[in-house]
């Protein structure tokens, strides 16, 4: 989600048509319920702590971890986090977002949300803003560094720590932390995947939808080096989404290229919400049918929305891991460093006590969805991890 814009309208006009095309798309295996199965959530929630086994795990683990910290320790007074969302109304976004709420609920602390609007202006605006209110630490959803530089600034002359969550590998600059998953790792699970899928189907061919973001072109270049290296596969179009129009440019570009390359077997869509818009176009065009007599159509996060688009039909799979656990390592160093004044991690994907890497990536399509209204369970329940963990370190309740 970084980097999309340049111009203050852009996300704007996207957003809007984001909602609309919303409107039509509805804008794992244990006994375990709750937030680690993510029940009755609704769409930008998150994942949330879990029950039974798995929960189980993850609450020793976290206990264990807390004394791995230094043990008990006062937290201090209660803080109050700022909160600027890339954009409200992005399913991503506004997962990120509640996450955080989440989190910063589960050390006693106060948050404040502050829309971004997808544009430079509005998030240094929004940062100004924070800490204007004196906000204790900025939690930045998925936006670089260099848009927010005047911001950064001003909130290390002030003392104010600011991480960013979900934009897993841009540089950290002067970011006190930026934690998110490995896209090159989710990039390639997608395209081995997808590489597996067209073995054996007659003149296999690929256009891809790559997104002006570092993060996209991170998981696009996993697919462009995998097509390098072989000569079976061939690409018939490289096609990087158009951010000021992103609704209605995906959708009358995949329309075009299903009519000029109507024997394509398959569709990368780098972004979610350009994986959306397109497998809805395809699934019009092709009412009723499956792979091989419809193009593939896949992409990245096992969002909500993206699972209903996925039981219809409309999109076959995704390349899925659990992003918000960026959140919870992201507000557990914002706790360490007030409580302890231990600086912040400097790795997106830092390992912890008992579990190492939250991330879990997998490639979920029908034969593995979970049920309607749940999240896909990571192979660590990260908010009961942590929950644990602050219940022994700072003594919340």
């Amino acid at each position: 989600m970084r980097n999309y814009v340049h111009r203050s309208r852009r996300w704007l006009l996207v957003g809007t048509a984001v909602c609309l095309t919303f409107a039509v798309a509805a804008c794992g295996s244990s006994n375990d319920k709750g937030s680690g199965s993510s029940a009755g959530v609704a769409k930008g929630e998150g994942i949330r702590a879990g029950t039974g086994s798995r929960a189980e795990v993850a609450t020793k683990a976290g206990t264990a971890a807390a004394k791995a910290a230094g043990g008990s320790v006062s937290l201090g007074a209660p803080k109050t986090i700022g909160i600027i969302n890339f954009l409200n109304g992005i399913e991503s976004s506004d997962r990120l977002a509640s996450t955080t709420k989440v989190a910063a609920k589960e050390l006693g602390w106060k948050t404040i949300q502050c829309d971004g609007k997808g544009t430079p202006a509005q998030f240094v605006t929004c940062g100004n803003s924070l800490l204007d209110r004196k906000v204790d630490g900025i939690v930045e959803i998925a936006i670089e560094p260099s848009q927010i530089q005047s911001v950064l600034n001003k909130a290390k002359s002030a003392g104010v720590p600011v991480i960013q969550v979900g934009g897993g590998g841009v540089p950290n600059g002067d970011l006190n932390g930026n934690y998110g998953p490995d896209e090159a790792k989710a990039g390639k699970v997608l395209t081995d995947a997808l590489f597996a899928k067209l073995q054996g189907v007659k003149d296999p061919t690929i256009i891809d939808h790559d997104f002006p973001a570092g993060w996209a072109k991170t998981r696009t270049d996993q697919l462009r080096a995998a097509l390098k290296a072989q000569s079976t596969i061939k690409s018939l179009a490289d096609t990087t989404t158009d951010a000021t129009n992103l609704v209605q440019f995906t959708r009358k570009t995949v329309a075009d290229q299903l009519t000029q390359h109507p024997d394509v077997k398959a569709f990368w869509m780098a972004f979610d919400t350009v994986g959306q818009v397109g497998g809805q176009v395809v699934a019009s065009k092709y009412k009723g049918k499956t792979f091989p007599d419809r193009p593939l159509v896949v992409t990245f996060h096992a969002d909500l929305g993206t699972l209903d688009l996925m039981r219809k039909g409309d999109i076959d799979f995704t390349s899925e891991v659990n992003y918000d656990a960026g959140v919870w390592i992201g507000i557990d160093n914002m706790a360490e460093l007030f409580a302890r004044k231990t600086p912040m991690m400097q790795q997106n994907q830092p390992p912890y006590p008992g579990v190492g890497d939250l991330f879990t990536y997998k490639i979920i399509d029908k034969t593995n969805l979970p049920p309607e209204g749940q999240y896909v369970q990571p192979k660590v329940d990260v908010p009961s991890y942590f929950g644990a963990k602050w219940k022994a370190e700072f003594q919340t309740s």
